[in-house]
């Protein structure tokens, strides 16, 4: 017995369409079959490319890449069941393809291109903290088009690649170690040696500061109310922000303790009474 749907049979041609039900349940289950498997194979490469340590960025950009090949593969075979043929159909699906990025995506394809040098050259990784087209976070994700970064208060910040690529990048947490840079001013009267000296216990005392690179103490210049002098210990990249906020109290407190004034701007107002 045939099987009718709607009065037609499933291997009946359909008015207009010139197609039968049969070529359209074939197109719509190796439509949803292709889309499947090919999720499923690159996200089975994905993993391949990141268990071979390859770069998470480079590793995402390059299954996306695929990904997308292998949709306009699956596209052009389902519509082989609707009557065209496969070589005429994946010209279709380039052509009209390429046309939607050259005049409807131009940017994308630029992003595109950043992202491919960004995940080639590796300025930074996800995790790493970094100022990127002005922004600063840490860096969540890279996409095809779209750097993601979070700032310190929370913020989701998304940059187009080409922004990233095209700009300077500052990659704070690449290296282990990194160079506390503070400033102090203290007064002329005071003993400069005894304020070194002083500063550089704290250093020893403190677990956090690296013997290698050595601290350094020395004097910047004679300001108009201080002498003022430069701080600059080494510490692991990890520890930056803690032992900043740290040092710089325990060094008030160090030189409280120690009779060493921090002056501050003074002005002098003269009142004169005319008679």
């Amino acid at each position: 017995m045939a099987i009718e749907i709607a009065g037609y049979g499933l291997e009946e041609s359909l008015p207009l369409l010139g197609v039968s039900l049969w070529n359209i349940i074939l197109f719509i289950v190796v439509l949803i079959v292709g889309i499947l498997v090919v999720r499923i194979a690159t996200g089975a490469v994905k993993k391949w490319m990141l268990k071979a340590k390859m770069a998470e960025i480079l590793a995402e950009f390059s299954t996306r890449t695929i990904r997308l090949i292998l949709y306009i593969f699956v596209i052009g075979t389902a519509l082989a069941f609707l009557g065209v043929e496969i070589g005429t159909a994946l010209v279709s699906v380039s052509v009209v393809l390429g046309f939607v990025l050259g005049f409807a995506l131009g940017d994308t394809l630029s992003n595109i291109a950043s992202g491919f040098m960004v995940a080639i050259t590796k300025p930074f990784k996800a995790g790493d903290f970094v100022t990127a087209n002005s922004e600063t976070g840490t860096i969540k994700n890279v996409g095809i088009s779209v750097t993601e970064l979070d700032t310190v208060d929370n913020k989701r910040i998304i940059i187009p690649n080409k922004l990233v690529w095209g700009g300077n990048i500052t990659n704070f947490t690449r290296h282990p170690t990194r160079r506390v840079d503070m400033e102090m001013g203290v007064g002329y009267d005071d003993d400069l040696d005894h304020v070194i000296k002083t500063t550089m216990t704290l250093f020893k005392a403190d677990k956090r500061v690296l013997s290698n690179p050595a601290p350094q103490v020395g004097v910047k210049e004679m300001a108009d109310s201080a002498v003022v002098l430069v701080i600059r210990p080494w510490v692991k990249t990890e520890d930056y922000w803690d032992f900043f906020f740290d040092f710089q109290k325990a060094l008030k407190q160090k030189y409280d303790k120690e009779g060493i004034t921090i002056p501050f701007p003074q002005r002098d107002v003269h009142l004169f009474q005319e008679k």
